[in-house]
């Protein structure tokens, strides 16, 4: 694990301590969120209406309701498409990235921007979701392979996604459709519908990416769905918000360093 990750880990813990005894707050310090427009995302653009079977009204309402900011979508990726951005969602989008647009992720993820991607059955948006997680040096881990059911579980694992400002989902189940496979290698198996490996985090940098098997769109945050479970809204939530809980990379290394100190410190009075 890298010492970026390992202190990001250490923060989430000391958090995940400290709201058991002082739970989170309803309200969430404002973040700014992109996706891609309607010429590049299956459907439409995400945070748009009308989006057709793609509908994340629901979503978006509850991001608007918890104070955060939902930029027009973009066609292309650039350093300034994602400036002053905290969150990209790319979701369900068949877009293979350009050389130029994976340098700029690769940059706006690894300097501390979180990244949510989705995929289905489809081979084309599972190319599309490889070529942005390509981009971070995470390989392809879209597998082809799909299955599930109606509901997945949350693993019990402590990640932005399972716990968070919305509450701790670990062993919790969460709305699903047909189920893309997810290679979890060098991340953090997150979800799992059946056999499928449905939900994986991985670290990039300073920067969070979750990857999630199944396009949560399709009905998933509306009550009375077939598959509505508001977990789901939770999950995304926490993961989102999570990318201001972390510290600033100067605190994130100040913290460390201390940390380091603390643990030399105990060490020396052990002798």
């Amino acid at each position: 694990m890298s010492k970026a990750a390992s202190c990001r880990l250490f923060v989430r813990v000391l958090l995940i301590v400290g709201c058991a005894f002082a739970p989170f707050s309803a309200e969430a310090e404002a973040i700014t969120i992109r996706s891609w427009d309607s010429a590049t995302q299956r459907g439409s653009d995400l945070f748009s209406a009308p989006m057709g079977s793609l509908d994340y009204g629901a979503f978006r309402n509850a991001l608007l309701a918890r104070g955060h900011t939902i930029l027009p979508g973009v066609s292309t990726l650039s350093a300034s498409s994602l400036s002053a951005v905290q969150v990209f969602f790319h979701g369900t989008s068949p877009n293979i990235v350009t050389a130029a647009e994976a340098a700029a992720l690769n940059s706006f993820v690894t300097a501390g921007g979180y990244l949510i991607v989705e995929a289905n059955s489809l081979s084309s948006e599972q190319a599309g979701a490889n070529s942005m997680l390509a981009a971070l040096g995470l390989g392809s881990p879209y597998a082809g392979a799909t299955g599930g059911g109606p509901s997945g579980t949350f693993q019990n694992v402590v990640t932005a996604t399972t716990v968070g400002p919305l509450g701790d989902l670990r062993g919790l189940t969460f709305g699903s459709s047909l189920t893309a496979d997810i290679d979890p290698t060098g991340g953090t198996l997150v979800g799992v519908n059946a056999a499928i490996r449905a939900m994986v985090e991985y670290n990039a940098g300073l920067g969070l990416v979750l990857a999630v098997g199944d396009p949560y769109g399709f009905g998933l945050f509306y009550p009375g769905g077939s598959r509505f479970n508001d977990n789901n809204r939770k999950a995304y939530l926490n993961f989102i918000e999570d990318s201001y809980v972390i510290p600033e990379p100067g605190t994130l290394a100040l913290l460390c360093t201390g940390v380091v100190g603390l643990v030399a410190a105990r060490k020396r009075r052990r002798k």
